[in-house]
């Protein structure tokens, strides 16, 4: 079976502005386009301006890929919409879809949070082609984010023989989600030394998070630097973000945020700097809360994490509460955890420290800040 090209997908290289319609981009939104490579934007370009029975079959998964890679980096949410119209041809229910169209079509959904469905479309393709790469991963991952790590693990050791560096950067992330922080920083050093480029990054960023729950926070930040130098990522930025502001390094964060996309996350964080520095936090704030009430409106909020964070710092704990446990329900990384004790902590909600209390026992996830968010709780 020929190599798939591996695209991380990944909660921790994987975060999208939010959820976008399937649309064909219009002269006018090209130059609209936020932060967006050369490359890509030519990309869209040719999309707008052809007719779309010229667009050949392998353009149009490589155009595809490129947006969704695009929209990793940049966090512009047109880039899925872009993305899910090239693949128009091959609906999702179609039997006799290109495995490499099903399996986008998952990295789509899983960005918008739809991981019931995005599961579903890549248990097809592995029923159909069990050695697909990108398939695998993308799976793993999503089983990560939801907690599920022995069927995360079963996904990353099925990796092996395909790809032996990614597979074990996979292994090393359910690792470290289960109290063996050790052995996946070792893991995740050896193959950050193996490999370049974005999988050289997601393997920094990963070891920077390893470090961040050994209380490790200098060595956390060079692995953010590093991996950032590597491949320049929203998420990543954000985790090194939150990192500063832990050290209230305001200046710091400030610069790393100045030049990215308007993002919910980058809006909040933006928000955190500017309050602290005396800055123009006001309309960041209006600006945020705006967004939020909208997407919850139209009950698309896909950064409940965010919007519970938001409430939190604004004193209003009964609302981050039940934001974090909406967004816990749906996701269940370390930060989730985090949010969902701080809320509770703030709520005096017994029920949910305990929740999270239980969570801890079970998995083994051995997180220093996640100790200090319950200390005296």
């Amino acid at each position: 079976m020929r190599p798939h090209r591996i695209i991380v997908t990944t909660a921790l290289a994987c975060a999208f502005a939010g959820a976008v319609a399937q649309e064909t981009p219009s002269r006018g939104t090209i130059v609209e386009a936020q932060l967006l490579p050369r490359a890509v934007k030519a990309s869209v370009q040719r999309l707008a301006l052809a007719n779309a029975a010229s667009i050949s079959a392998p353009e149009r998964l490589a155009s595809a890929r490129r947006l969704i890679e695009a929209g990793r980096a940049s966090g512009d949410p047109r880039t899925l919409g872009y993305a899910e119209s090239l693949l128009a041809p091959w609906p999702a229910d179609d039997a006799r879809a290109p495995l490499d169209a099903l399996v986008l079509r998952a990295t789509i959904e899983q960005s918008r949070h739809r991981f019931d469905a995005a599961r579903a479309l890549l248990d097809r393709v592995l029923a159909r082609a069990p050695e697909h790469s990108q398939a695998l991963l993308t799976r793993a991952a999503i089983a990560q984010v939801r907690g599920d790590y022995a069927a995360a693990n079963a996904d990353c050791v099925r990796l092996r023989p395909l790809n032996a560096a990614v597979a074990a950067i996979c292994g090393a992330l359910t690792d470290a989600l289960t109290g063996h922080n050790e052995s996946a920083a070792t893991t995740l050093r050896a193959a950050a030394e193996r490999t370049a480029g974005a999988v050289r990054a997601w393997a920094l960023a990963a070891l920077a998070q390893v470090h961040e729950q050994r209380g490790e926070r200098d060595a956390a930040a060079a692995a953010y630097r590093a991996s950032l130098a590597a491949d320049d990522d929203l998420t990543t930025r954000l985790a090194y973000a939150d990192l500063l502001i832990e050290q209230r390094a305001w200046r710091d964060a400030q610069a790393l945020l100045a030049d990215a996309p308007p993002a919910d996350g980058v809006l909040l964080r933006r928000w955190l700097v500017e309050r602290a520095l005396g800055g123009a936090a006001p309309p960041l704030a209006t600006q945020l809360k705006a967004r939020i009430d909208e997407a919850v409106a139209r009950g698309e909020l896909l950064h409940a994490r965010e919007a519970a964070l938001f409430a939190l710092e604004q004193g209003d704990a009964t609302t981050a509460l039940r934001l974090a446990r909406e967004n816990w329900a749906a996701q269940r990384e370390p930060a989730d955890l985090r949010v969902l004790a701080r809320a509770a902590r703030a709520a005096n909600d017994r029920a949910a420290l305990d929740e999270v209390r239980a969570w801890v026992k079970r998995t083994g996830l051995d997180d220093t800040r996640l100790r200090a968010d319950l200390q005296g709780a």
